[in-house]
């Protein structure tokens, strides 16, 4: 199967709002319901659902140099993608990935805060240093669910979880289709309901 991909540098930066942050983005069509793998460096994610058949990433930074270093990759095939966010600058970095509303992510970032909001799927997600936070907005429509702190804090009101100190996790199986793994090393767990 013909393998499509493309290499983006961030050139064009825009200005975004009174922060004066800058602004720069990249965009592949890919399908609904495929598997989404997302390999990112240190900062602020958030993944956000979208109404159209594309993946959209959104990097924004604090100067133009900055934004200049940040590569995104996205390597589509007919039923997956690889997104990759590398040379990422060490502070006030920040980036939006859109994906299709029904997709399974699979999600590994170095260090930061990942937030996925109500992406309908599959969630493997892991975070070696920093928080992750996941929108559960129909726990039933979760089978096996799991979730793991070497050391700092699980909050799943979604499952009726909260764990704090060393070595923390949960274990469950639900009723539904979906699977749910998320793991950190240092740092929080959030797993919330959301409307």
């Amino acid at each position: 199967m013909k393998r499509l991909g493309f290499w983006l540098v961030l050139l064009v930066p825009g200005l975004l709002s009174a922060q004066y942050s800058l602004e720069t983005s990249a965009r592949q069509k890919f399908i609904s319901g495929g598997t989404i793998r997302l390999h990112l460096e240190a900062g602020g994610y958030t993944v956000t659902p979208g109404d159209s058949e594309n993946i959209v990433v959104i990097c924004r930074a604090h100067t133009e140099e900055q934004l200049r270093s940040v590569r995104v990759e996205i390597k589509p095939t007919a039923t997956s993608a690889d997104v990759y966010v590398s040379e990422t600058p060490h502070n006030n970095f920040r980036a939006t990935i859109e994906v299709p509303r029904h997709s399974n992510l699979w999600a590994r970032l170095s260090a930061g805060e990942l937030d996925i909001e109500s992406v309908e799927g599959d969630k493997n997600v892991e975070v070696r240093a920093g928080r992750i936070q996941i929108d559960i907005p129909h726990p039933e429509l979760y089978g096996h669910r799991e979730a793991a702190v070497m050391t700092g804090s699980i909050q799943a009101p979604a499952f009726n979880v909260s764990k704090g100190g060393l070595f923390r996790s949960f274990e469950q199986q639900g009723p539904g289709k979906y699977q749910l793994h998320a793991h950190v090393m240092a740092g929080e767990i959030n797993l919330r309901e959301s409307d």
